[in-house]
């Protein structure tokens, strides 16, 4: 068992996060061992890791750490400078109040983020976490969470999704969405004043023709929920699970929703998985007297993904996070098991093959021929 502290300081180049593992026991009951270590490439978590986390208490995970730089030790055979691999199981004392979805799974934020170059994309609920716990980069509070590793660190903040969410569970206008971004951008130097806030006419710009982008598309969505909600709010039987199936069919058809969209295949896992149990469904946010706003507010979130993805496809070489507090949107992000991402003129592609907690075996490979459908 390995425990992490925070070290205070920087790795070998300035900015690089350094990481200090120290365990809780030497080999045969000896001296605890120690070492740190810089420019990590931390492997992905899979979805039984995140579905079995707790976020509100200290977290003890399974790590793999691969190509980091040794930066100090105190075991024997190994010097500063050598390149090194590592597993453990490692008992930290922080929560995690933010998930990094990453390529392949999930990190802690600050895991994710092991290079001064990862860009972190961050939703509304993890700028409200960053406000809340930071002031001029000091913690405002004492609790321990893997945030706070961020205090005194350069890191790159993508504003986007705040911005292109609003705050008025719609699309916003231009003036809106201008005011969003200088909203965000001052919130966040206050808080952060060493992170490098990607804001600007160019930003906005292009927050704004994926505004346009969406909005009629937006529109088809939110009415192809509304259309669901009524015989999806309640736990689905697994007597009913065809039948339901049938609905999402029927309604992304009439209301010219792709088959292929991630909204298409949250429902189809809102049913497949009987008694409500699938994180799509809650991702979905179904309930009685289910409105335009709840509907946005889901389409939010998996536009986030949509984001996501595309920046994959588009900057394969860039180390870039999904920064996000909701748990059901990483269950959702860390299930699907997307990969091979790829551009393709101005879209990207990309396969997967969902876990069986989106899918039961007993669907087959439904799933697959409705997202696979030519008309």
């Amino acid at each position: 068992m390995t425990r992490l502290q925070n070290s205070g300081s920087n790795g070998p180049q300035e900015g690089d996060p350094m990481f200090v593992l120290a365990e809780l026991e030497g080999p045969d009951g000896g001296t605890p061992r120690r070492i740190a270590f810089a420019n990590a490439q931390v492997q992905p978590l899979d979805f039984a890791s995140l579905r079995d986390a707790r976020f509100d208490r200290p977290l003890t995970i399974p790590l793999n750490w691969r190509n980091a730089t040794l930066v100090e030790t105190t075991i024997e055979g190994t010097e500063p400078g050598q390149v090194i691999n590592a597993a453990a199981t490692l008992e930290s004392p922080f929560t995690s109040c933010a998930i990094g979805l990453v390529k392949g799974g999930w990190l802690p934020s600050a895991f994710a983020v092991t290079h001064q170059n990862t860009t972190m994309m961050v939703d509304r609920n993890v700028v409200t976490q960053i406000v809340g716990r930071f002031d001029n980069g000091r913690r405002r509070r004492y609790e321990q969470d893997f945030l706070d590793l961020f205090a005194d660190q350069p890191v790159r903040i993508n504003p986007l999704l705040f911005v292109m969410e609003g705050n008025r569970r719609r699309l916003p206008t231009p003036a809106e969405a201008e005011a969003q971004m200088l909203e965000v951008e001052a919130k966040l130097r206050t808080a952060l004043p060493r992170a490098e806030i990607t804001v600007g006419p160019e930003h906005l710009k292009g927050a704004l023709g994926l505004i346009g982008e969406a909005r009629s598309s937006l529109a088809n969505k939110q009415h192809f929920l509304r259309h669901l909600a009524p015989k999806l709010s309640s736990p689905v039987a697994r007597a009913d699970i065809e039948a339901r199936w049938n609905d999402i069919i029927v309604a992304a058809d009439l209301y010219n929703v792709p088959q292929q969209s991630l909204v298409v295949l949250a429902a189809l896992s809102a049913v497949a998985v009987p008694n409500g149990k699938s994180p799509a469904k809650r991702l979905l946010k179904f309930r009685n007297g289910y409105t335009d706003g709840d509907a946005y507010n889901a389409l939010a979130d998996l536009r986030a993904i949509e984001l996501f993805i595309a920046m994959l496809g588009y900057f394969p070489g860039e180390a870039i996070q999904l920064c996000t507090a909701d748990k059901n949107l990483a269950l959702f992000w860390v299930g699907i098991q997307a990969s091979n991402f790829t551009r393709t003129g101005t879209s990207c592609t990309y396969d997967m093959m969902p876990v069986d907690e989106l899918f039961p075996p007993s669907t087959g490979l439904a799933w697959k021929a409705v997202l696979e459908r030519k008309d």
